[in-house]
């Protein structure tokens, strides 16, 4: 199973993307470990409050221009591509200001529940959104041009740095310190390669219509879905839920989350595979029914391990300050599970085969019901209620999801691998 999963990365040379995505993850995984054990709960709980709040509208910052230059710029002359990765980086910095403006009236209205240190992070953090927002355009810059060397080595020293000095800065400072770590590293990598690209060509014209629409509709999907992921939190925080309880709830994510990188970069690897034969509705099924059973077997061992050393595993990465998190952590698993086998590889396919918005649409009919029933579960049960309504609201998603891609499938007229077209 796994050697064949090495197989697909390495015969589509996508390696190095695998690679980075792979030290990411482990860098934000032993981030959090190191995180959690030297801040107070309470001070952990305000930090990962102000983290989920920024992150959510990470997507959109930029206007999306990060997706756009992704999509219009591969094909393109280098000269070409150089001018359009500057006038988005010149206008998608402009663009930043709006969901900074957004965060800004946010906190006008629940700046009563952080602390004095957190309020300062809060400030910190929001130019560290649009510090972030360069540094992706940067990277998606090497992508374009297909440098994958170059980008993974950009997501790999940002992982490594922010591990290094966000260490550094919280042992200082506290989550202050770590705030400006998120706002220097990402900058101080790609600052260099900004400025060669900024010299490099001569003019900024703005970018069409079609790039802006493109980039705002990944864009605000991609903001769903984080807004999907992160609800549970968004609600807890907005409720004044005590800080130490959702640092408990992150910790009780954050193990099973982080396995999620796993159908991730098996289909990161796939997608423009997946997308030159959108029409081949052969390979498709043969696609689909391979990965489901490749990570079947590999859904139930995870969930297995997880729920039997639930207790021993948190206890041995987080330390014992956070008692309540094995509990919550086995109620998120019928969740992980769903996502696993549902909502990440039909939501990647849907958006592979030229529908993503298929997805923007079943997240944002999706958003005021789960946000609803959540409200309501976390005021009546708690951090409890936040875990069982987020492994429904997984379950769900990924159900809408298959069922949209099984309606993709029904209706396409396709080709198969001998060229005869059939319906």
């Amino acid at each position: 199973m796994f050697r064949k999963l090495l197989a697909l990365f390495t015969q589509r040379q996508r390696g190095w993307i695998v690679a980075s995505i792979l030290t990411e993850r482990f860098g934000n995984f032993l981030l959090t470990a190191i995180l959690s054990r030297m801040l107070t709960p309470h001070a952990f709980g305000e930090l990962t409050s102000i983290r989920t709040l920024t992150g959510i509208v990470q997507p959109l910052a930029g206007g999306g221009g990060q997706y756009a230059l992704l999509h219009f710029g591969a094909g393109k002359e280098e000269d070409e591509q150089r001018a359009l990765t500057r006038s988005t980086l010149v206008f998608a910095t402009l663009l930043s200001l709006l969901p900074i403006v957004v965060l800004l009236l946010w906190n006008t209205l629940f700046s009563h529940t952080f602390s004095q240190d957190a309020q300062k992070a809060f400030w910190i953090a929001l130019a560290a959104i649009a510090a972030y927002n360069l540094f992706d355009i940067t990277k998606n810059y090497y992508r374009i041009i297909g440098n994958n060397r170059r980008f993974a080595i950009v997501g790999t020293t940002y992982s490594i740095l922010l591990l290094g000095l966000g260490s550094l800065l919280s042992l200082m400072y506290g989550i202050v310190g770590f705030v400006v770590a998120l706002a220097i590293v990402p900058l101080a990598i790609v600052l260099p390669d900004i400025v060669r690209i900024l010299a490099s060509s001569k003019s900024a014209p703005f970018p069409g219509r079609s790039f802006w629409r493109y980039g705002l509709s990944v864009g605000s999907g991609a903001l769903i879905n984080q807004l999907l992921v992160s609800m549970d939190v968004v609600i807890l925080f907005m409720l004044g839920t005590d800080p130490s309880l959702i640092a408990t709830y992150k910790i009780a994510t954050v193990i099973p989350y982080s396995l999620f990188f796993l159908p991730g970069a098996f289909l990161t690897a796939d997608f423009v595979h997946l997308s030159h034969h959108a029409q081949n509705k052969k390979l498709l099924v043969r696609y689909i029914r391979s990965y489901l059973v490749t990570f079947g077997a590999t859904t139930a061992a995870i969930i297995a391990m997880l729920y039997f050393f639930a207790k021993p595993l948190i206890e041995l990465c987080f330390g014992t300050g956070y008692p309540g998190a094995p509990a919550l952590q086995n109620i998120l698993l019928l969740g992980v599970a769903g996502t696993f086998m549902l909502r990440i590889p039909f939501g990647n396919l849907l958006h592979a085969v030229g529908k993503a918005e298929w997805n923007v649409a079943h997240a944002l009919t999706l958003t005021p019901f789960a946000a609803g029933a959540m409200y309501w579960a976390v005021s009546r049960y708690g951090v409890e209620g936040a875990a069982w309504s987020t492994s429904g609201m997984f379950l769900v998603s990924g159900t809408v999801c298959a069922a949209l891609f099984g309606y993709y499938l029904k209706n396409l007229s396709g080709i198969d691998d001998t060229g005869v077209t059939h319906p």
